[in-house]
Formats: structure tokens, sequence, C-alpha cells
């Protein structure tokens, strides 16, 4: 009844009436069939009658917003030609709003951002943005709305990237082209319209970034490593690692972990006040990269040993030999946390998964005598190990996953002393091997992060790649040219 009367009247309805959804359903409950809408007893419809009206309501204003969604894209056109954007229909609706005035009159912001967006297109994560960089190079010599328009759809891929990286830094910089740009939210795009009305889009480019003073180093340092056979191997290292750069902060404030540097750093207001070698996870039970903060240290820590460990290496040897749970201090407990007799198990019938848990005894356990321990959806944690000799090997790649720190006496020293305990109090408990907990009274973020190569104070460093994630990451297809020009 009312569909043909709303597509007939649509052909009339002006492009400027149809601006919301609101507009529309205003001009639907006007329009006639063989009668107004507004005449229609809406009571006297049955709810398949209402239902039906309703949808096609709903129908024809979604068919109008799409052709309005497409005049506006045929309108851009008009104005700068086909263009190979990613974000097109919200790029053709930003300057139809903004009547095709420029966006980027602050050439010192388009400046800051090119540099931005070339160090992360040389970095491989993504060709598609490579792609968008050689469409602004070209375009670049004619200038104009195009160049402007160019632009804007590249920037709405940086602010994607550059707000979301260090949430997804696992996947989009330790794997092979797992970044995809999304558009960035309403509210960052409206941040960044904003920035461009009050002439502070610099201001806005740049907090995008990091204050990581690495990372600055190392994008100096990629110009001088590109050349016209391409970018060198240590280039290629540093281009990749300084986007793994860009999730940290500058090295003020916090326990920093470089995981393939086996290092441990600890910084208060500036001021290096702890370091100490560490012990990370083996390549197949590999540390993540993460970010948390400490919540607490626990003296004299039980171990309870991860369901992996348990099946693939602990049960094998209890197999072997029950015995072997007592001369490691291990409790085989059931669900109730009643001790198992490792004697009483009849090892021929426990399959891949151990129905049991096993528990390491405080001040006997792998965790030696402290644990420091942060939220983590990994269950990852930093502590101590009785086993010191393994910290004088070069390779440390050693443990389950969780970091053994070689001086974790200093650092309980450091964070019990702000918990108000003693040195007194401290040996005392240590000596009863009851497991004893005190909250961190300060604030202490950790990252475990994993960069192999950066530059420092002009000085070019590289370590191991240890887990192989650098060459994950493939950049064959770029052109290093236009790289190194906006670099």
């Amino acid at each position: 009844m009312l569909k043909g009367t709303l597509k007939s009247g649509a052909l009339v309805l002006s492009l400027s009436m149809i601006t919301s959804g609101c507009a529309l359903a205003e001009w639907a409950k006007n329009a006639t069939s063989n009668q107004p809408l507004s005449m229609i007893d809406m009571s006297k419809l049955s709810p398949e009658e209402r239902a039906k009206l309703e949808a096609e309501i709903r129908e024809d204003q979604s068919r109008l917003m799409a052709e309005k969604q497409a005049m506006l894209e045929m309108s851009l056109i008009h104005e700068i030609g086909e263009q190979n954007l990613q974000f097109k229909s919200v790029v053709a609706k930003l300057y139809a709003d903004n009547k095709y005035d420029l966006l980027w009159q602050d050439k010192e912001a388009e400046k800051q951002f090119l540099r931005e967006y070339a160090a992360m297109v040389a970095s491989g994560v993504s060709k598609r943005s490579a792609q968008s960089l050689e469409n602004l190079n070209q375009a670049e010599q004619n200038g104009g709305l195009a160049y402007d328009v160019l632009l804007s759809d590249a920037f709405l891929d940086y602010i994607y990237y550059s707000t979301n990286v260090s949430r997804q830094a696992q996947r989009w910089l330790y794997g092979s082209s797992s970044y995809k740009a999304q558009l960035p939210s309403d509210e960052q795009i409206q941040q960044w319209l904003s920035a461009v009305k009050n002439n502070d889009v610099l201001a806005y480019v740049k907090g995008l970034s990091t204050d990581n003073s690495h990372y600055r180093q190392t994008v100096l340092a990629l110009s001088s490593m590109i050349s016209d056979l391409g970018i060198t191997p240590t280039g290629k290292k540093l281009a990749i690692n300084a986007q793994r750069l860009r999730v940290i902060p500058d090295f003020h404030n916090g326990i920093f972990v470089n995981i393939p540097s086996y290092q441990l750093q600890y910084y208060r207001d500036g001021r290096l006040v702890l370091e100490s070698r560490v012990i990370v996870g083996k390549d197949q039970r590999r540390t993540p990269v993460m970010y948390s903060k400490l919540s607490n240290v626990v003296v004299n820590p039980p171990w309870n040993a991860p369901t992996r460990l348990v099946n693939e290496d602990i049960v094998p040897k209890l197999k072997r030999d029950p015995g072997y749970a007592a001369a490691h201090s291990y409790s085989i407990l059931d669900s109730k946390g009643n001790s198992i007799d490792p004697y009483s198990i009849d090892w021929n019938k426990i399959g891949k998964n151990f129905p049991y848990r096993i528990r390491q005894a405080p001040g006997d356990s792998a965790l030696g005598n402290y644990k420091f321990n942060m939220p983590s959806s990994d269950a990852i944690y930093l502590h101590d190990t009785p086993n010191r000799s393994l910290f004088s090997r070069k390779d440390r790649a050693l443990s389950s996953g969780c970091v053994r720190v070689e001086k974790s006496s200093q650092l309980a020293d450091i964070l019990l002393k702000e918990a108000g305990w003693s040195e007194n109090r401290k040996q005392s408990v240590l000596a009863s091997k009851k497991t004893t907990s005190a909250n961190i009274r300060s604030d202490n973020p950790v990252f475990l992060y994993y960069v192999t190569a950066w530059v420092e104070n002009g000085q070019t460093k590289v370590l191991p790649d240890i887990y192989k994630y650098d060459n994950a990451v493939s950049n064959d297809e770029i052109n290093w040219h236009t790289v190194k020009k906006y670099l």
C-alpha cells in the first residue's frame, strides 16, 4: 500500500532533506497512497499490518540513505576523478560536509604525518598502506583537492593503526601481514576534524606518535639505510623494530624487559635504579609482548605447575619414577586439594591430560624466594629461581614463558621497603618458609617487549632474533624511493 508511494515520493525529495533517518521518518509519516499517512489510524492496524508498514519505511529509509551516499561519492569523483581510496564513503562525506575545502593547510603537520606514515610503510606491516603512500607520491606534483583527499584517506589508516597498535602489537608487529586497516572511531575522526578547525593539526599528529627516544632516533637513521638497491638488511631490521619501539613509552618510569636482550631495567623518575639479567621463555614457550603493572610481592611462593608443563615435562618423569615427586618437593593434589600418593597412581592409565594438579612447596619451589605478580591473561609474572647458574649463560631463552630475574632479591628489597618491611622482617619471613605477600605501594608499570635493532646515541644496536620474528614481516614490494622521500 505505502511502498509505491514512498518510492515515487523519493524521486522528488531533495538531497538536502535526506540528512538523517529522523528526516526520512518524518517525511514518511506524511506520505500518501490513497490517503495521507497522517490520516491512517495506526490503532486500527493489525500487528501484522503495522509491522509491514514499519518494515517498508525502514527499507525505503535504507535505500534513500544508500542513494545519498552514492551521490556523495559521485560528487567526489566529479571533483577529483577516480582515485584508489581505502575509505571512499567516509572521505566523500567529510569533504562534502566541508564544502570541498582543503583539510591539509598546515604543511608542517603534513610533513610530520608523511614521515610517520613512511616509517610505518617501511616496516612492511601493510601492503595497502604502501599503496596509499605511492598514490600520494604520484599525486603530489599536481597537488590540489585530489592530493588533499588522498592525504586524508591515508591519515584515516594511520589514525586507526597508531591508536590500536599498542593493543595489537603481538599480532601486527610479530606476524605476517596481519594488519588490516579499518576506520578509526567516530570520536577519533571528530577529534582530527576539530584539530583542523582549530589549526592544531600538528599537535594532533604528534600526539599519535610516541615519546620513545629510541623510536625517534631509529626512524631518523632509516633514510641512510636506503639506496638505489633498496634497503639494507640492517635497515630492514630497524624498520620493523622502530614500530615495536613505538608501543612502549620512553624509559622514564617502570620495569622494562627486552626479551631478546635477556635484560631487565627498572627506571624511577628517569633514573636507572636496577639492571638485571633475566631468563625468558624458550622458543616453544615464548614470553609474550605485553604491558601490565606489579600488584604484589610474594615471599616464599609455592609453585603451581602449568598444565602444559605438567603434561609435557613432569608426568613423563613421574611415570618413570614416582619418587621424582618427593625429590623435587612436588605435591600431587586432587580437585579438593587432597594430597595423592604418587605410588598409588596407576601411571599406565594416565593419558595426555593429567587429572591432578602439581604443586611445589614454598621455600623449595622453582620460583625461588620471590614472585612478583601482575595481571596477565597468559599468567605471566616475574620471579626468582634457585638455579642461579643459568644466568651465566649467553643464551637465556630457557623458561616456560615467565621471566626469571637474577637480582630478584634487590628488586624485592626496593618494593618491600616501600611496603613498610624492615630487613629483619624480610629475613624472618624467608627463614620461616611460610608464604607471605605484600601489596605494591608505588606505581610500577611493566613492559615486556621484543626489539632486536635500534639506534641509541648514534650507535646501531643489533641483537639475535631469538624467536625469528624479524623475518615474518615482508617488505619486498615497497617503493623505497618513495619511502626515502618522506622519511
